[in-house]
């Protein structure tokens, strides 16, 4: 699998990925990386580095692209901040790439948070699946009731076969990664379909060429593994090899994949981004050749079956 492009390297490396995009010019779309030492690092598709935001240590990253904050549209960013308990949330000024801290409403929550992602984005609300330090999980929604900070309801909470640190979502489905249980899949109201013992320090979910997959990283190794992302069964690991002119993934870390049009050719069905922790960049893979080199075989560069040496 061949890397499609490198981003400025930045110091303070990325403990987490998330996509912005801009679906009336999806050429200006966001890719945003949350540094280790904290807040948020805004690029742009060229992979230059549009603005730094000082703030919390994010270890989990959500967006809202489409939200509408006070008639206004504002996408919305929600980081999970272990350090403090708390979840952090922000509004993105696209002209500019101007960062706004967003105050978020109590919740009855006390058993810290150690992660989050998306549930579902809907006309005035936003989902979040919220992981506590324990095996729990929470359903957050989010809206713009009025006040002066955002509206949070705890919907529901289910408990977790372990405690959890990173999860994801498809199609309803939640993925969690845990550093004791693995990977669990979860229905939407938290019933387990699938349990797996992966190694995971990062996971993402999507749909390629009809297939879907869990990508998952364990921050050491030198592949991408991939994984029936129904049955949790393991498929292929993934070498991500030098491009033209751009140098390979040596140790992948945080992952995200998003389906959205970032304009361009290469990327109008979506990429994928990886922090490679071997040289401290962000790298974008096109999702169109994600899914010829890995799933029809057109061109399989860098791709292992089960059983070959890594």
């Amino acid at each position: 699998m061949l890397v499609t492009a490198a981003f400025t390297g930045v110091e303070g490396g990325a403990s987490a990925l998330a996509f912005l995009p801009d679906g009336d010019a999806p050429s200006l779309g966001l890719v945003i990386s949350a540094p280790r030492e904290g807040g948020l690092d805004i690029f742009n598709l060229d992979g230059e580095l549009q603005r730094r935001h000082a703030g919390a240590r994010l270890t989990g990253l959500a967006t809202a692209p489409d939200f509408q904050l006070r008639g206004e549209d504002l996408p919305l960013v929600f980081g999970a901040s272990p350090d403090n308990g708390a979840v952090f949330g922000y509004a993105i000024v696209r002209n500019g790439t101007q960062v706004l801290d967003l105050p978020l409403g109590e919740t009855g929550t006390d058993g810290g948070v150690a992660g989050l992602c998306l549930l579902r984005e809907g006309a005035g609300f936003v989902e979040l699946v919220v992981l506590e330090t324990g095996a729990t999980a929470n359903v957050w929604r989010v809206r713009d009731a009025g006040g002066d900070t955002l509206s949070v309801e705890e919907m529901r909470s289910f408990p977790l076969p372990a405690p959890a640190r990173q999860c994801a979502v498809f199609d309803g489905d939640i993925y969690t990664a845990s550093p004791a249980a693995g990977v669990t899949r979860l229905s939407a109201e938290g019933a387990v379909l699938a349990e797996a013992n992966i190694p995971a320090s990062g996971i993402a979910v999507g749909e390629f060429s009809g297939t879907r997959l869990l990508l998952a990283t364990d921050g050491a190794g030198e592949t991408v593994r991939s994984f029936d992302a129904r049955t949790l069964e393991e498929r292929d690991a993934i070498d991500v090899v030098d491009g033209l002119s751009t140098p390979g993934i040596g140790r992948p870390g945080a992952i995200a994949v998003s389906p959205a049009d970032y304009g361009f050719t290469a990327y109008s069905n979506g990429m994928l981004s990886i922090f490679d922790q071997a040289d401290q960049r962000v790298k974008v893979i096109s999702r169109d050749a994600f899914s010829r080199a890995v799933i029809t075989g057109s061109n399989p560069v860098g791709t292992q079956t089960d059983g070959e040496a890594g």
